[in-house]
């Protein structure tokens, strides 16, 4: 009787078909690197931006900044249009953003002068300019190349510009008021986040890639403030708007303002672990086991969540309204 010939260790390797990963739209699918060569081009990019900015610092300001717009730019039709490479995709759209909102700063080379230049040079009038420029960069850039982090790039810039002229030019008091306008501007991204989601319930277009960032980025306007406010002296407060976050992320179908207000979770969990108070009445002293107890109190309940995802999420969807439950991802 014969026996059949064995494969070879190289036949039998290749005859091994390569495991295949089913994503659930729970999972939240992003892309950020679609090979190595993803950040082989960006640090190549890094490279050549670098050197053509230095060789051309004897220029204006402002046109050293539409050179680097213009570098950008072109690198972009290549790897990002082209070859529609994601690590470069997002790194080029921060770049050109950011180019551009120099560009309607007026005076990049100030940058370099120290914080008294900078903050000498505000005004009312560079506010505007930064603004639209940092907008109609991003605007361009998604026209363009349909990158879909650039559409919340845009956004954060202005925030950022904002805020930085808020606490240059007004008084001091201006705090609690950027803190309020900063929770009123990032709810209102929420919602258009929501939009976004409604628009592709079954998470197939890019439209869902571009809610994720909204997402993340009204996530970090909501959630920072509320808590600075309410730490460290209410960690109750703190544990309970982070249960009423968790429950919107479920029916949301969206993990930001759980990861947003993390830190702060942890922060509370520990402050309750901490033991009596000291002497003075004022400071707390905790226990050496208390960090690392907080770390699998706070661990074990976020993975128990994503194990269980899908039925927590469906509990959380019974308690809607039938219209509302409608407009959300299934």
């Amino acid at each position: 009787m014969t026996t059949p010939d064995l494969p070879t260790p190289q036949h039998a390797a290749s005859d091994i078909p390569a495991p295949r990963t089913q994503q659930r739209v729970d999972d939240e699918p992003l892309r950020l690197v679609t090979s190595f060569n993803d950040i082989f081009v960006v640090i190549a990019s890094w490279l050549l931006s670098f050197g053509i900015v230095w060789l051309t610092i004897a220029l204006p300001s402002w046109l050293q900044m539409l050179v680097a717009a213009a570098v950008t730019w072109g690198l972009s039709e290549i790897f990002v249009r082209r070859r529609r490479m994601a690590l470069p995709a997002l790194c080029f759209s921060f770049s050109f953003v950011s180019t551009c909102a120099l560009l309607g700063f007026g005076n990049a080379s100030l940058l370099h002068q120290g914080g008294e230049s900078v903050r000498a040079s505000m005004s009312a009038w560079t506010l505007v300019a930064t603004c639209l420029c940092t907008a109609f960069g991003a605007a361009l850039f998604w026209w363009r190349f349909r990158v879909p982090a650039v559409v919340a790039m845009g956004l954060a810039g202005v925030v950022i510009v904002v805020w930085a002229h808020a606490i240059v030019l007004l008084d001091e008091n201006v705090g609690v008021w950027l803190l309020v306008g900063n929770v009123a501007a990032g709810l209102a991204i929420f919602l258009w986040a929501l939009r976004w989601d409604a628009q592709d319930p079954q998470r197939t277009t890019i439209r869902s890639d571009v809610a994720f960032w909204l997402h993340l980025l009204s996530a970090c306007m909501v959630t920072h403030p509320i808590f600075w406010m309410l730490a460290p002296h209410h960690p109750g407060a703190v544990i309970a708007v982070f249960v009423v976050l968790t429950a919107i992320s479920l029916a949301i179908d969206r993990r930001a303002l759980m990861l947003s207000s993390l830190l702060y979770v942890m922060s509370a969990i520990l402050r309750l672990f901490m033991t009596s108070p000291a002497s003075d009445g004022e400071f707390y002293t905790a226990s050496s086991a208390s960090l690392p107890a907080t770390a699998v109190v706070v661990g074990g309940v976020l993975l128990l969540l994503s194990v269980f995802w899908q039925p927590s999420r469906k509990a959380v969807l019974r308690l809607l309204p039938a219209v509302w439950r409608a407009r959300l991802p299934r």
